[in-house]
């Protein structure tokens, strides 16, 4: 240092000025240098701004919600009395009406009973309109022998299962008019218009030989 000292002063004005003005920036640069680093080392983190004062550990924060208080118990409900009021009877509703239509009236019978259709005598044959009928040598229903039916009128074998009703000997006569002879052996059904037009039916119940016959017989009124 003592050096720098007898060397400095033998030095003209110039250079001492010279070395004086560097020596003076130097120490100006460390200066701002140390002042900068102790700002930056005193700052707080978390950006600039204002410094929040530091909060105390031992600091509670307040609670808005009260402390809770004693626990109450929600009283029991009683056991229910029972309803007196009897629950309401279900609606009855009425069934819709009903539109069926009313039965077809039956036909009424106008006579039933056994004949005896016999070709050696005056009774071979019957007039079914009456009440009882009358024997005639012909008829609405007679025999001629060889256990053959006739009718003047109309006769029609019937071979549905069971007797025949009016209406489908009815509809048989006049599907098929105009016959009026029939061969029969014991059980045949033959439905039989009258003179009159009245609709009947006989059931051969026997044939003792070719000339006799004997038939059950059926006659409703007229429509």
């Amino acid at each position: 240092m003592m050096r720098f000292l007898r060397w400095f002063r033998h030095q003209d004005t110039g250079v001492k000025a010279a070395l004086i003005g560097l020596v003076g920036t130097l120490t100006a640069a460390l200066i701002t240098a140390t002042v900068t680093l102790t700002v930056a080392l005193n700052r707080p983190s978390g950006g600039g701004g204002a410094s929040s004062p530091p909060t105390s550990a031992l600091t509670t924060p307040a609670s808005d919600t009260p402390p809770p208080g004693p626990t109450t118990t929600a009283p029991q409900p009683g056991p229910t009395e029972p309803s007196t009021t009897p629950p309401p009877s279900p609606s009855k509703s009425t069934p819709p009406p009903t539109s069926k239509a009313p039965p077809a009236p039956q036909s009424r019978v106008r006579w039933h009973g056994n004949l005896v259709l016999d070709g050696d005598t005056m009774t071979r044959g019957w007039w079914l309109d009456q009440v009882p009928p009358g024997s005639a040598v012909n008829g609405d229903v007679y025999t001629e022998g060889s256990s053959a039916l006739y009718s003047d009128a109309a006769l029609v074998a019937w071979s549905g299962s069971g007797a025949p009703t009016h209406d489908e000997c009815a509809a048989l006569l006049n599907a098929n008019p105009g016959q009026h002879v029939l061969d029969v052996q014991v059980g045949d059904l033959a439905c039989v218009g009258t003179w009159d037009k009245r609709v009947g039916y006989v059931e051969v119940t026997a044939v003792p030989d070719a000339q006799r016959i004997r038939v059950s017989a059926t006659v409703w009124e007229s429509e």
